[in-house]
């Protein structure tokens, strides 16, 4: 290690936990001021990134996650935009008596929305050009959805689970651009989906560009106890329900 190298290391480990490190050799005054400038730029993109959880939590305990995430965390990229991502990261280990059950989901949650909303391409719903059933159906490619064990949805300081939901909770979030006055509007939209829906959209996901008849053809497979008419049916209603709400596009290809 070059002395340059250890000077950073040292510098790294009292920015991290001051009380715990010894002090770079540096005027303390100006290490206040930089470790101030450095602590409350990580702390307001953490907590304006997941303003629910931060509603909850008091505020000592914000203090102390906060301050445990600055010193224990190894973030992968150096990027302000990732440090809520490097926040879900490290709550999915970080684990205290104190800190709620449903604080990791809460998080992956609230961080959907920030991925669909900063999504890379536009999603703009295409028009329906051709017969339900002989178009081509794909997800909306700003999709993001989990499984949950609590309902991060409905979850405000004066409605918090105590206890997990019986059956997993399917959510999805994803962004629909639309031209408004010549100008692109962004929406982020949330959808709640039942378990056969989740089928329809994580097997669109993994194979883009298929006809209602053969996605039936794949849940029937999946699930033998319907019909595959049953089945056929019911896509028939669920797909131009997805398509109208934006989260179903059909192929233009």
């Amino acid at each position: 290690m070059t002395e340059f190298q250890r000077i950073q290391e040292q510098w790294s480990r009292w920015l991290r936990d001051p009380k715990g490190s010894e002090q770079p050799v540096a005027e303390l005054r100006r290490l206040q001021v930089y470790q101030r400038l450095v602590r409350n730029n990580l702390d307001g993109f953490v907590t304006r990134g997941f303003p629910v959880l931060f509603s909850i939590l008091t505020a000592e305990q914000s203090r102390t996650l906060l301050q445990a995430f600055i010193s224990q965390h190894q973030a992968k990229s150096p990027l302000f935009s990732a440090i809520g991502a490097e926040f879900v990261e490290f709550l999915a280990d970080y684990d205290e008596d104190w800190l709620p059950a449903w604080s990791y989901q809460l998080a992956v949650y609230e961080r959907m929305e920030v991925e669909a909303y900063n999504h890379e391409s536009a999603c703009i719903l295409p028009p329906l050009e051709t017969a339900l059933e002989a178009s081509l159906w794909q997800v909306n490619s700003s999709l993001q959805w989990h499984a949950f064990d609590y309902p991060v949805h409905t979850i405000q300081p004066e409605l918090v689970p105590e206890q997990p939901l019986e059956q997993s909770c399917y959510l999805a979030v994803y962004r629909v651009d639309e031209f408004n006055n010549e100008m692109i509007s962004t929406n982020v939209k949330f959808l709640q989906l039942n378990a056969v829906t989740m089928l329809l959209v994580d097997f669109l996901l993994q194979h883009p560009k298929l006809t209602v008849a053969q996605i039936t053809e794949h849940l029937a497979k999946q699930l033998p106890q319907f019909p595959a008419e049953q089945l056929h049916q019911g896509l028939l209603a669920t797909v131009p329900e997805l398509y109208q709400r934006g989260l179903l596009f059909p192929s233009r290809n």
